[in-house]
């Protein structure tokens, strides 16, 4: 029985550029949390620095949660067992980055509305 519903991704962004491969998607985002983890050790203990912190967080997260999604919907690219064996992190860590997208979002409410 063939499936009726079949949605039809594009091929570019909104911006005319290529959408990355699984592969290409699975690199960039082992490069994310690698720079993203380094470059936290960086931010300091002022409200500017806290504030800017989270904002590079929730962008950082955020853009790991749109690439794993991108990797997930491009996965017929490898075989399953690389894909598989590729990725098992990224999975790992996507319920963490949600998470980290709502502690992120929540903290930087608090330092807006309560903290002026």
């Amino acid at each position: 029985m063939k499936n009726k519903f079949t949605i039809s991704f594009p091929q570019k962004s909104i911006f005319g550029f290529k959408i990355l491969s699984s592969v290409q998607s699975s690199i960039a985002c082992y490069f994310l949390l690698f720079f993203g983890k380094v470059l936290n050790n960086f931010f300091g203990l002022s409200k500017v620095q806290i504030i800017s912190a989270t904002l590079f967080n929730l962008l950082l997260n955020s853009s790991l949660i749109i690439l794993i999604v991108n990797l997930f919907i491009k996965r017929k690219q490898i075989k399953f067992l690389y894909f598989f064996l590729l990725n098992i992190p990224l999975f790992i860590y996507a319920p963490i980055a949600l998470y980290e997208i709502i502690v992120n979002i929540l903290r930087l409410l608090i330092f807006i509305f309560l903290l002026n």
